[in-house]
């Protein structure tokens, strides 16, 4: 019950905040207008998808004269173009692909709402975008199983190594390699991978074991691409400081990177526990060049979680924290 009030008292409160962003707000009585409504945002939405305002009108059974007076006065009011127009097509801006990211959000968030007013039940339903850094964590059987567990949810995966902006993206779950920068988004470790240089006996053999960190900087590496595109030729080192390699191939796939080091092309920065999966690997200078990486599971920070939302992070945690031992 006290779950149960809690959850109708936030829900209470986004609704507020919802009438508050289409009627304004209120100082002295008045009625104060300081953004488009909410529909406006709705109607620019479905103008995108629809690709075209006759389209779009016929979509929200308005007249085109209408639903392109409120596009103008959009534009107006936010003093800057939202959509490109020509003879054939339209198609947004860069701003205008930044609202339309964001009102996709936004109407999954008050679907959402409305699912769970009508659902005291808690069932899970609703869209759920999640994404993951490797097309292989796409194929796990933690998105078919949630999926067979949960037939009203609307699962979508997508495979980015980008972290920059959940929420443009509408990303409501994401599994993440690496630092998170952005405070405002809850990061949940869940495993933490310790990486050391490594090459296979094949390959010291034709180029030679190397004797000293400047050694190691002269031979043929594998170099991941982080999340931003930038290689890593940097290797760290435990007392702070780092040994610049010399790529022979780059990638911005980790399991292409570890194939890579397998196959006796380089020596490369990989996990431990590769040493246990192939015997001819070699760890080089192990208490020297390391690097603890960090898997997370990281979602937008919101007082509420929607029960699709809540369901698949409790599920994650356990999979994940096991699949990644293994992986």
């Amino acid at each position: 019950m006290e779950t149960l009030f809690r959850e109708w008292s936030i829900i209470a409160y986004f609704l507020h905040e919802l009438i508050m962003l289409n009627t304004g707000c209120q100082k002295n009585g008045r009625i104060m207008s300081r953004f488009p409504s909410a529909d406006r945002l709705l109607e620019f939405k479905a103008i995108v998808e629809c690709g075209s305002i006759n389209a779009a009108a016929e979509h929200l059974q308005l007249t085109r004269p209408t639903l392109s007076r409120r596009l103008a006065e959009l534009e107006t009011q936010l003093s800057v173009r939202l959509l490109q127009r020509t003879t054939r097509e339209l198609f947004p801006t860069p701003a205008g692909n930044e609202l339309y990211l964001r009102a996709v959000r936004i109407a999954a968030d008050v679907e959402a709402t409305w699912c769970a007013l009508q659902q005291l039940d808690d069932e899970p339903s609703g869209p759920l975008r999640i994404s993951v850094p490797e097309s292989e964590l796409a194929a796990v059987p933690l998105f078919t199983d949630y999926a067979a567990e949960f037939p009203k949810v609307d699962l979508d995966v997508v495979v980015t190594n980008n972290k920059s902006d959940l929420r443009a993206a509408g990303v409501d779950v994401a599994l993440v390699f690496g630092e998170i920068r952005d405070p405002s988004l809850i990061a949940k470790r869940i495993y933490t991978s310790r990486n050391i240089a490594m090459a296979t006996q094949a390959y010291l053999d034709q180029h030679g074991m190397p004797e000293t960190l400047e050694q190691l900087g002269q031979h043929e590496c594998i170099v991941l691409r982080n999340s931003d595109g930038v290689p890593e030729t940097r290797w760290p080192r435990s007392d702070g400081g780092h040994v610049e390699v010399q790529p022979r191939l780059l990638t911005s796939g980790f399991r292409l990177m570890v194939q890579a080091v397998h196959a006796g092309l380089g020596i490369g920065l990989l996990p431990e526990r590769e040493l246990l999966k192939n015997s001819d690997l070699v760890s080089l200078f192990p208490n020297i060049v390391q690097r603890d990486d960090q898997f997370s599971l990281v979602y937008v920070e919101r007082e509420f979680q929607l029960p699709h939302v809540r369901a698949f992070i409790e599920r994650s945690n356990v999979f994940w924290r096991h699949w990644l031992m293994n992986w």
